[in-house]
């Protein structure tokens, strides 16, 4: 609601507080009077101006959060809550807002009021402590020598843990940490990287802030929030199908926005005020702007929590956490050592649109990959889907700008063993690939597809892997070489090691020939 509808719906008793409280000289029993005169004077800019002067000095802080508020409308229990940073008896201090004119009583039921604040009186509160900020701030015209802007990192890394999870066999520590080396691993699949040293102290920041690195920490406790990840009693981690199923067919950037709400639930509990400072770090970085400026204006809402000192949480809870999480970027020149700060594109969408808002970059181009002759598979357009598939059999090797798979004998294996259609998965390749299958992969492939149709229940024959493996390098012998009359001594001999294992050998026409029992 405007004010113009906000006090065509109050009482008179409320219009004449209203009325008293900015000194207007008008008909006090009149209520179309006393509307013309309350809006006449808040529109005017000086008359507003001086107003909102005189409410910033008196409310403090708790006009600044009102007016940084997504919302408009408030519980009683809420506002309240607000008003109480006054230092003033709640019930009086609804009272003295009340009759100020930036707050209405709204009548739901009989049984339920909120309060609102005129959305245009909002919007120019929300202005007025943007011009009074804009004087603090230190802001630059120009780009920083260097810069670290993180992007969807976090959410590709996301995906990496749970692909990682989901191809090896993760083991807990009796506490329900992974183990180091699944760590170490990890890190070195990241495209971003952190230490894995940790200080004694840490705890307040999530479920597993005191086993792990804090981004690693944050991703694998955003994971575990969502079921993804699943901590079985026989110490083991692995991944819930039908969960990440569910996450990944949202758009990457509606998971990521996800993983940034789940952030600011998760450490709003060590600070409080943190919704509130992203809402005052959205309203005045959009240039680049001094982090130690910036910090100025926000040091009001930042408190030390335990072993963290204020610039502590500012350094590593806030400005970390959202390069992190693609929101903001850092920069710096090596002369002056002076950091900037800058919300990206990427954050003001995140920040500011609804779920169902947010444009997905993959709605207009279709995913694609590359299969290079050394059995890599180079994904050229991120698609947690497409990759979710690729990983079924084969591995991840390296992430960045580029994420690349390798096929192995393994992790083919591994892919069969657990029942996945390997020709539907040959048929990805080929569709989405930007170029053929190369010859000798496509080959492989094609003798791997083979070796399912062997390995598939009910079938005549189930030939033990490492002796396919024998008679395939036998068949590209006799293929390059002349049909010889007799077999090769050492193969034969091989065979007759083998004969107590897998079957008799019997003579045919002088040929050596092998009959499956």
């Amino acid at each position: 609601m405007r004010l113009s509808e906000c006090l065509n719906h109050a009482s008179i008793s409320t219009l004449q507080a209203i009325a008293r409280s900015l000194q207007l000289s008008c008909t006090m029993y009149s209520k179309l009077d006393l509307v013309q005169s309350i809006l006449e004077s808040l529109r005017n800019p000086l008359c507003l101006a001086e107003q909102f002067d005189r409410w910033h000095e008196e409310w403090g802080v708790s006009l600044r959060r009102i007016a940084l508020h997504r919302r408009n409308t408030f519980a009683k229990e809420e506002m309240e809550y607000l008003l109480a940073f006054a230092g003033d008896d709640t019930s009086h201090c609804l009272k003295r807002a009340l009759s100020q004119g930036w707050l209405f009583l709204q009548n739901d039921s009989p049984r339920r009021h909120s309060y609102i604040v005129p959305k245009d009186m909002q919007i120019a509160l929300r202005e007025h402590f943007h011009r009074h900020w804009r004087g603090e701030i230190q802001v630059r015209g120009d780009d920083p020598l260097v810069q670290v802007d993180e992007g969807m990192a976090a959410l590709n890394d996301l995906h990496t843990l749970l692909q990682y999870v989901q191809q090896r066999d993760v083991r807990l520590t009796a506490s329900g940490a992974m183990y180091k080396r699944h760590v170490l691993q990890l890190m070195e699949l990241f495209e971003v990287e952190e230490p894995t040293e940790l200080p004694q102290w840490r705890f307040g920041y999530g479920r597993r802030t005191y086993d792990y690195p804090d981004r690693l920490a944050l991703l694998y406790d955003f994971a575990y929030d969502e079921g993804m990840v699943v901590e079985r009693q026989d110490e083991r981690l692995t991944v819930d199908p039908a969960r990440l199923s569910d996450f990944l067919s949202l758009g990457r950037k509606a998971q990521l926005r996800r993983l940034l709400q789940f952030y600011m639930r998760t450490y709003r509990r060590p600070i409080p005020r943190l919704y509130d400072i992203i809402a005052t770090i959205l309203l005045l970085a959009d240039d680049w702007t001094s982090s130690a400026s910036l910090y100025a204006v926000c040091a009001p809402q930042v408190k030390a929590f335990y072993y963290d000192e204020p610039k502590d949480v500012w350094d590593k809870r806030i400005v970390k956490m959202l390069i992190h999480l693609g929101v903001a970027r850092l920069g710096y020149d090596d002369e002056s050592g002076e950091r900037w700060f800058q919300i990206t594109k990427l954050g003001q969408e995140l920040l500011t649109q609804d779920e169902a808002d947010l444009p997905d970059e993959l709605t207009y181009q279709q995913a694609a990959l590359v299969v290079q002759p050394n059995f890599e598979i180079v994904v050229m357009l991120p698609d947690a889907r497409m990759e979710a598939q690729i990983a079924e059999f084969a591995e991840l090797k390296s992430s960045g700008a580029l994420r690349v798979y390798r096929i192995l004998d393994r992790t083919v294996e591994r892919g069969l063993s657990l029942g996945r259609d390997f020709e539907a998965w040959r048929a990805l390749l080929a569709t989405r690939g930007m170029a053929p299958i190369p010859a000798n992969v496509d080959r492989m492939l094609a003798e791997w597809g083979d070796e399912e149709v062997s390995m598939r229940p009910g079938s005549a024959r189930k030939w033990p892997r490492h002796f396919c493996k024998l008679v395939k390098k036998r068949r590209v012998q006799e293929k390059k070489a002349k049909p010889p009359n007799r077999m090769n001594k050492q193969f034969l001999s091989l065979l007759v090691l083998l004969a107590g294992r897998f079957g008799d050998f019997v003579k045919q026409g002088g040929e050596w020939l092998w009959e499956p029992s």
